[in-house]
């Protein structure tokens, strides 16, 4: 599927929080200048955001290239609140302010990271190298 609307009848192919362009992950998670606010708040460094990418996952690996593991999973919160944001525009009307997308994204990743410290991970730290 080439363009995120699609997926629901009705809905055209421009970014509902810009109007600007053309709807794709990319545009949704990076380009969007909505989706650039709340990078910046999260102080995600503008040369990630300067660069142009046509899939979502290539720009996402070049970034896990660069940012340690803590960085990374701020990162994905950020773009999962930006989703939602995204979602809460479209199907309940609810427009909100990048301040506040970025705010909810800061609060869930401490959150998880005090959860983590509580409980035990389901998944080890170190991956165990099998020979």
């Amino acid at each position: 599927m080439c363009k995120i609307s699609s997926f629901r009848d009705g809905l055209n192919d421009t970014c509902l929080k810009c109007g600007n362009e053309r709807e794709t992950l990319i545009h949704v998670m990076k380009d969007c200048p909505m989706a650039q606010a709340v990078l910046k708040f999260g102080g995600l460094n503008n040369k990630f955001l300067a660069r142009s990418y046509l899939r979502c996952i290539d720009w996402i690996e070049d970034i896990a290239r660069e940012l340690d593991n803590k960085a990374v999973s701020n990162l994905i919160t950020i773009l999962w609140n930006v989703w939602n944001s995204r979602n809460n525009r479209i199907f309940k009307g609810v427009e909100e302010d990048a301040k506040v997308t970025w705010e909810r994204a800061a609060a869930l990743s401490k959150d998880f990271r005090i959860f983590n410290m509580l409980e035990n991970l389901m998944v080890s730290k170190k991956a165990e190298v099998k020979t």
